[in-house]
């Protein structure tokens, strides 16, 4: 895959946290702590219980999130148990897990495994790579409660090869069983077209092939969706899924709309400085989270890929802690911190581990020349409210930290 498949892949991450990247500090309407109903002008503050109601003649919940952000994952937990109080079956569809390891997630749920062999034989930190301790209380949660788990996912490499050739150059017995998707709204691929042209080497020759990626990958979590629905029609199906794939109808409710007669609502979770006029429309309902800076996590700010034994910078987020340390693209990061990188997971295991304030020097091969830098993290009341602008899953397993 050329550099630019890459790159135009790894747009496909922007659109699940621009409510995250964001950061609009007029006309807002949300308040901290409550609900809103955006599907009205007037963006009324509702009761949970109002909420609740919803889901009382839906097939499908589907809850949103930026996958970093821990509050999103809190509300998400809380949003289960409600749900769980109103309905008497759940199943909980998660697009961190691909199809394959759905009888890990079987004998996770049946408590035959421990958290780090649920973790080890679902391969986390090779398929999904976020901290794993933001997914776990959903996934004790289900277990403790007996609600299945069921993988929405397909193959990385697989989205990657459509983003690189197209859809119709993947044969059908390779697709995972994914039918063919629902053609994207004007709106979404306005949306789309607005990711794909953040990066500089962006070729308006490969936007189909990425607008292509993005609507298997809604399909394929609309797909696996509506078997859940089908294998249980007693329950309500919850979707675990990055809210750039649900926002303003978009992407999974579209497809599932084009699959049958399903009723599926969209409950995301805001930032409560989020302006009013991104927030019409964007969902059934949505629930204010107040950002705390002091909790903001160290972001270097590369999307990576393993290469050859060392991490590789394949893109540099402008005004991001590696740019003023002097990463470029095309860098090989060999040693941080004095510790010798054989892959990107050594690279973000060291940077999590980085507080506010702390400097972390960084040797890097450009041009088979070794170069020192230091990168150097802000200190906690100077941690910039966004230098992470991506929120989903990266299918050639780069990652922004």
């Amino acid at each position: 895959m050329n550099d630019f498949s890459r790159v135009a892949l790894m747009c496909l991450l922007w659109i699940c946290a621009t409510a995250q990247a964001q950061s609009e500090t007029v006309d807002t309407c949300l308040v901290a702590g409550q609900w809103s109903t955006p599907s009205v002008a007037q963006l009324p503050r509702v009761a949970a219980t109002d909420v609740l109601s919803q889901a009382r003649g839906a097939q499908f919940v589907l809850l949103g999130e930026a996958h970093d952000n821990a509050d999103h994952h809190l509300w998400q937990l809380q949003t289960l148990g409600m749900l769980l109080a109103a309905r008497e079956h759940l199943v909980i569809g998660m697009e961190m897990f691909p199809r394959r390891v759905q009888p890990v997630l079987d004998r996770w749920i049946a408590g035959e495994l421990t958290e780090s062999q649920l973790l080890q034989q679902s391969e986390w930190m090779r398929v999904w790579r976020f901290d794993p301790d933001l997914y776990l209380p959903i996934l004790q949660f289900a277990r403790l409660n007996q609600i299945p788990v069921v993988a929405l996912n397909v193959e990385r490499s697989l989205v990657s090869e459509i983003g690189a050739r197209g859809l119709q150059a993947i044969p059908a017995e390779q697709r995972e069983g994914i039918t063919d998707p629902a053609p994207a709204s004007s709106e979404y691929r306005e949306t789309l077209r607005y990711s794909f042209h953040q990066h500089d080497n962006a070729d308006e020759g490969a936007f189909e092939y990425f607008v292509e990626a993005q609507l298997f990958w809604d399909r394929a979590f609309a797909q696996g969706l509506a078997d859940a629905a089908a294998a249980n029609p007693q329950a309500l199906i919850v979707g675990i899924i990055g809210s750039g794939h649900l926002r303003y109808g978009h992407g999974v409710p579209h497809q599932l709309r084009a699959m049958g007669d399903w009723q599926a609502k969209v409950w995301l979770p805001m930032d409560a400085s989020t302006s009013c006029d991104r927030l019409l429309g964007s969902a059934d309902s949505v629930f204010a989270i107040r950002r705390d800076p002091v909790d903001a996590k160290p972001r270097l700010g590369v999307y990576l890929g393993d290469d050859a034994g060392a991490a590789g910078v394949h893109e540099v987020v402008p005004g991001s802690v590696a740019e003023e340390a002097g990463v470029i693209s095309g860098d090989r990061i060999l040693i941080a911190a004095g510790v010798d990188i054989r892959g990107s997971d050594d690279l973000i295991a060291i940077v999590r581990r980085q507080s506010p304030g702390t400097w972390l020097p960084l040797t890097v091969e450009r041009n088979r020349e070794r170069i020192e830098l230091v990168a150097k993290f802000p200190a906690r009341d100077a941690v910039p409210q966004a230098t992470n602008v991506h929120g989903a899953s990266n299918p050639d397993a780069d990652k922004d930290k």
